[in-house]
């Protein structure tokens, strides 16, 4: 499969239909998860400064994006994830606003540093959920993810009676929860992404959980920061994508650091450079509202959903001239 696409790979829809389908799935499920948990549509910030620091390096593996703000003497850099923003706005809500349950974004941003494949590109696209909470709870972020996995297999059923060229489901009916370590009981030979791919085959559309900090500082695996996420509670959503022939994550779900969560994750992690930032001292303080932090990774859905096998047929960005040569070739459209 070169470039992660099949030879004589042909997509069952045409380029309009294409786009038309993309405008749907991402539409309704914006629409969906907003009346769902009766969220805020905000406008997501893009840039910060290092003083507040409203980003996430993933524990210094993505590079900054900056640049130096002439009028203002300083240097803003573009927020590669929001998921900080968004509880930092949170935290901006008065007495007044006790009806807000949370906030839902539409977030699109640069990632330089990623590793570009048929799922994978220079830009990042997610649609954002901070939902506030009382306490963490991970029945209640169990629930969330099969509320939202429902909302996609909805909006799955409903592309395919739109497209009859189109298989009748990409979800599987069911969603099985399982841990890293049950994984690798499972398939004790095989590497972590080699049990993803094995584990989505033979049982469809999963979510595993308890793996973020088992898989800390491993080699061409994501990576996570001690400010972000509580690690312990970090979930991932996959889906087994036929035409790619791997599972794939679509969507993820934790609840954010508390006091006592970060001091404990800086003993493993030891990311002292970000200690004396403006957020840091907002998480040590308490003056930051607890929250369960959710993304939807709306292309990869939309890859699913619609039969591609590349994301470049369902979100534009940049490509290598042999890249674009060979789609070209075969008649594949990239945006």
């Amino acid at each position: 499969m070169k470039y992660g696409i099949a030879l004589g790979y042909v997509s069952k829809l045409n380029f309009q239909e294409t786009v038309e389908g993309i405008e749907y799935i991402k539409e309704n499920i914006f629409s969906s998860l907003k009346n769902k948990f009766e969220l805020l549509n905000v406008t997501s910030g893009l840039i910060t400064n290092k003083y507040v620091w409203l980003n996430d390096d993933f524990q210094q593996t993505k590079r900054p994006i900056d640049f130096d703000v002439i009028s203002q003497n300083e240097y803003g850099e573009i927020i590669q994830s929001n998921n900080k923003w968004r509880r930092h706005f949170l935290k901006n809500l008065d007495e007044d606003n006790e009806s807000i349950k949370g906030i839902i974004t539409n977030f699109t941003t640069v990632n330089r540093d990623s590793n570009l494949d048929n799922i994978n590109s220079l830009i990042f696209e997610e649609i954002g959920l901070e939902i506030l909470v009382n306490e963490v709870d991970m029945e209640f972020l169990d629930n969330t993810l099969i509320d939202i996995y429902k909302i996609l297999c909805t909006i799955d059923l409903k592309i395919s009676e739109k497209y009859e060229n189109l298989n009748d489901f990409h979800l599987s009916k069911t969603l099985t929860f399982i841990t890293y370590k049950k994984l690798k009981e499972l398939y004790p030979l095989l590497t972590f992404s080699e049990r993803l791919n094995k584990f989505g085959k033979d049982n469809g559309s999963f979510v595993i959980q308890d793996y973020a900090e088992k898989i800390l500082n491993q080699k061409n695996v994501g990576q996570f920061s001690e400010d972000v996420f509580n690690l312990k509670t970090y979930s991932k959503l996959y889906v087994y994508n036929g035409e790619c022939e791997k599972s794939v994550s679509v969507a993820y779900a934790g609840f954010q650091v508390d006091r006592k969560t970060l001091k404990e994750q800086n003993l493993i992690l030891k990311e002292n450079s970000k200690i004396n930032n403006e957020y840091n001292h907002l998480i040590k303080s308490n003056d930051l509202p607890l929250t369960i932090s959710i993304g939807v990774f709306t292309n990869r859905v939309s890859m699913t959903i619609l039969e591609k096998q590349h994301i470049g047929e369902v979100h534009s960005s940049i490509w290598g001239n042999e890249f674009i040569e060979y789609c070209k070739a075969n008649n594949i459209n990239i945006l």
